[in-house]
């Protein structure tokens, strides 16, 4: 399982986990709070409740290769009732480890029969062609789905689908109420990104923000900006120049002291 990985650089497989880390978070906090069992949802989505168990803990060694493991996350979002195509868009796979050996290149050509080589030919043609279907599908209306939200930080306890609010807001209270914070980082998407802000310790913002979204975001001390898909996210600060937040695909998290022109970046 996930043999691809092992043959990349560490640092793509501590990407792919940060990612599933979010998402299966979300699908572990809807399930408990719907009080399914796994052994249940394998019934229903016809996928093992232990490949449904290392979806939820980020667990790579017994997941399939990234292409597979977006169509398990849309088929397990959808069976808790949430937008499985939203959360598996936020499953990034980076289109230079996409690229297969060809099956006339691979030893097992020469020992496995002629037609077990047109079926394996059928199903990648169907999976690549599954892969570009989601990708297309990255319209602004996608973020004013619930499929982010039960991470909110602040909630009790998970929100059923049903009841949770939408995660786009028409305006910024905290830009809006207070303009004059000495920290003010303004922010331009070039594409769909799941954005969280921390503001003097508080999280304000967690959500997928669309391409062409602009917001802007205020502190007193300290703004700290987590971007799923750092090379859609654009930022300028205390009316800098723009700059991009980071490399497409990767998580990546910046912190904005009041004091410092350059902020401090890390990503993941």
């Amino acid at each position: 399982m996930f043999f691809y990985m092992k043959h990349k650089q560490p640092q793509l497989e501590t990407i792919y986990r940060e990612q599933l880390l979010e998402i299966g978070e979300i699908l572990r906090q809807t399930r408990e709070a719907q009080h399914q069992s796994l052994e249940h949802l394998a019934g229903q989505t016809l996928i093992r409740a232990k490949v449904l168990s290392s979806l939820e803990t980020a667990d790579l060694e017994e997941l399939p290769e990234p292409v597979y493991i977006r169509g398990l996350i849309r088929r397990y979002g959808n069976a808790l009732g949430l937008d499985g195509e939203t959360l598996a868009s936020q499953f990034f796979t980076p289109a230079t480890l996409r690229r297969r050996v060809s099956w006339k290149e691979s030893p097992a050509a020469q020992l496995r029969p002629l037609h077990l080589y047109v079926a394996y030919i059928l199903l990648m043609v169907v999976a690549i062609s599954g892969l570009s279907y989601v990708l297309k599908r990255t319209a602004p209306t996608t973020s004013q789905l619930p499929a982010l939200e039960p991470l909110a930080p602040n909630a009790t306890e998970p929100q059923s689908p049903a009841s949770t609010p939408t995660t786009m807001e028409p305006e910024n209270p905290a830009a809006s109420s207070q303009p004059d914070k000495p920290i003010r980082v303004e922010m331009t998407l070039t594409a769909q990104s799941w954005i969280r802000i921390i503001a003097d310790g508080t999280t304000t913002f967690e959500g997928v923000l669309p391409e062409g979204e602009q917001r802007l975001w205020t502190a007193d001390e300290r703004l700290v900006i987590r971007a799923g898909n750092a090379g859609g996210v654009m930022v300028s600060y205390n009316d800098g120049s723009q700059e991009t937040l980071g490399k497409p695909g990767m998580v990546t998290e910046v912190a904005f002291p009041p004091n410092l022109d350059n902020p401090v970046s890390l990503a993941f």
